[in-house]
C-alpha cells in the first residue's frame, strides 16, 4: 500500500510533463528537461517521479504497446551530508536550553537516537529505570518503516530522566503545563540561536549515530539503535566517521 501511494504521488507530480509527450520524444534530454523543470526538487525526488516513468514504459513494452522501452536517465544523487554536533557543541546547545522540557527533550534526542515524533509520544511507563531500558514504540502501535527500538540509556540519561520522573505532573516524559508537548520547533530554535548554533532538532538524531561511529560501534548495533531495518543504510551514512572504517583494506597495503 506504502509503495502504491508513493507511485501516485510521483505520477501526480509527473504526469503534467510526460502525460502528452509523444513516445518519439521520450529519451535521454526528455529526462534531463524534466530534471531541469523540478530543479526545485530533491534529486531523490525526481529518481523516484522518474522511476514511474520507467516503469510504465517498462510495462508497455511487455504488453507490446510499444516496440521498444526509451531509456530513462535518472539523476545522481549528490553525496549524503550528514548535519551534526560535535560534543562541545551539543554541550553549549544544552547550557543555552532554558525551558527545562526542552533541555530534557536534547538529552534524550542524543541518549537515545530517536526521531522528534517519537520522543513527544514517550510515557514514564516505557522508561525501566530497573532494566535501564527505554522502549521507544507505544505498547499499541504498530511497528511502521519508521522504526522505533527499546534501547538502554547510559547514566547520564538515567540521571536526566530520574530527576525529571520526580517532578512529573503527566504521564508524558516531555511535558510543558501538565500536557504532552505537541512542538518542540520554538524552544529548541531559542536555545540554538542563543548559543549561536545552527541546529536543528533531527540533527541530534545524526548526531548520536556519528558519535557512535566515532568511538567505534560495529555499524550493526548502530543500526537497531537508530530502528534502521537494513544496516547497509547505517554504513552508507555513518561509516565514514568510524576509525576503523577501510582501516583493514588500507593496513594491506603497505609495501
Amino acid at each position: 500500500m506504502a509503495s502504491h501511494h508513493r507511485a501516485e504521488v510521483a505520477w501526480k507530480a509527473a504526469a503534467d510533463y510526460w502525460d502528452n509527450l509523444p513516445i518519439s520524444r521520450v529519451d535521454v534530454k526528455a529526462a534531463e528537461a524534466y530534471r531541469e523543470r523540478r530543479a526545485h526538487c530533491k534529486a531523490i525526488t525526481v529518481r523516484n517521479e522518474l522511476a514511474v516513468i520507467r516503469a510504465a514504459l517498462n510495462w508497455a513494452e511487455k504488453q507490446k504497446l510499444i516496440e521498444r522501452a526509451p531509456f530513462i536517465q535518472m539523476p545522481k544523487i549528490p553525496p549524503y551530508q550528514v548535519g551534526h554536533l560535535t560534543k562541545e557543541q551539543f554541550r553549549r546547545l544544552l547550557d543555552h536550553a532554558e525551558a527545562v522540557h526542552i533541555k530534557l527533550f536534547m538529552q534524550l534526542a542524543v541518549g537515545t537516537g530517536a526521531r522528534t515524533n517519537a520522543l513527544l509520544d514517550l510515557t514514564w511507563d516505557r522508561v525501566d529505570f530497573e532494566r535501564g531500558l527505554i522502549t521507544l514504540n507505544p505498547y499499541d502501535r504498530i511497528q511502521t518503516s519508521k522504526y522505533r527500538a527499546t534501547v538502554p540509556m547510559n547514566d547520564q540519561l538515567r540521571a536526566a530522566l530520574k530527576d525529571a520522573k520526580t517532578g512529573a505532573l503527566s504521564d508524558y516524559v516531555i511535558e510543558h503545563g501538565r500536557e504532552r508537548v505537541g512542538s518542540i520547533k520554538k524552544g529548541f530554535a531559542a536555545a540554538a540561536k542563543r548559543a549561536g548554533i545552527a541546529v536543528t532538532p533531527h540533527m541530534l538524531r545524526h548526531s548520536a549515530a556519528v558519535w557512535m561511529a566515532e568511538a567505534g560501534i560495529p555499524m550493526a548495533q548502530i543500526a537497531r539503535f537508530l530502528g534502521h531495518s537494513d544496516s547497509r543504510v547505517t554504513e552508507r551514512v555513518y561509516a565514514k566517521f568510524s576509525p576503523d572504517y577501510l582501516a583493514g583494506a588500507a593496513a594491506a597495503l603497505t609495501w
